[in-house]
């Protein structure tokens, strides 16, 4: 599939909030149905999705062939997974549980190249994805990557000023689960305590002049927190919206069936 490379994020959300769902289903087919609608990213998920290289290889080319941003979330801040993931010519990616000022440097230093950084040189995969070679590839990764550092506990909200002074990051992302499960209030996102928390992650982004990123899974919610200022919003995962279409349709069914058998 020629490729069609959609401007990087952090250049789109210069000019508007961006929208996308995660990916959690290993299936080309569904990742070709979640782009077959003007999101602005499709997040395939290696953390708590099953995605393998395979799978992420069959995604990428499939947004890059839409104009989509292919996004991936790596399982750690860990080396390994971040070249394999970069190389497949991901052109955004999510660190997970980013707790330290520590860790942040190491996700940043390991989403560039040396000098920036120390990503690991194969670019000849992702450069044939992005429609080019691998000089130019190399020398246009470290501007075009989005890279957004994932805030999911208590302990990366109190280090939040001081990873947002570092270079290289561009969204501090805001995991609303797991950071009201670190306050001891899961799902309680409302929480006073958990808003504030959400809200010192928003304005320490901005401040640093970079950009916020929340989950948002219903269009109230995702109206909510783009009129609070956030500019990366991620929407329901393809099970959590395939399971909704099954559950509203089997609704429909039975209602028809009723009729019909009354």
């Amino acid at each position: 599939m020629t490729p069609n490379l959609p401007p990087p994020l952090h250049e789109l959300m210069a000019e508007r909030p961006v929208l996308g769902p995660i990916n959690l289903i290993p299936n080309a087919i569904v990742v070709e149905h979640l782009a077959a609608v003007p999101f602005d990213f499709i997040w395939v998920d290696m953390e708590h999705g099953p995605n393998t290289l395979a799978d992420l290889g069959a995604a990428v080319s499939i947004c890059l062939g839409r104009g989509i941003t292919p996004l991936v979330r790596v399982p750690e801040v860990a080396d390994w997974a971040v070249k394999w993931v970069l190389d497949q010519g991901a052109r955004a990616i999510v660190y997970p549980f980013v707790n330290t000022v520590e860790e942040a440097r190491r996700a940043i230093s390991a989403s560039q190249y040396p000098p920036a950084g120390h990503r690991g040189y194969f670019p000849n995969v992702a450069a044939n994805r992005w429609g080019t070679n691998p000089a130019d590839y190399h020398a246009r990764a470290d501007g075009e990557i989005t890279v957004i550092l994932q805030m999911e506990s208590a302990q990366a909200v109190e280090a939040v000023d001081e990873i947002a002074a570092l270079d290289g990051w561009d969204v501090l992302f805001v995991g609303p689960m797991d950071l009201s499960s670190s306050y001891g209030k899961l799902g309680q996102t409302a929480d006073p305590e958990v808003s504030l928390a959400i809200r010192r992650v928003r304005e320490a982004a901005h401040a640093a002049g970079g950009y916020a990123g929340i989950l948002a899974v219903t269009p109230a919610e995702v109206e909510q927190r783009i009129a609070e200022g956030f500019d990366f919003v991620v929407v329901n995962p393809d099970v959590c919206i395939l399971a909704s279409a099954v559950e509203a349709y089997w609704s429909e069914l039975a209602r028809v069936a009723r009729r019909e058998g009354g």
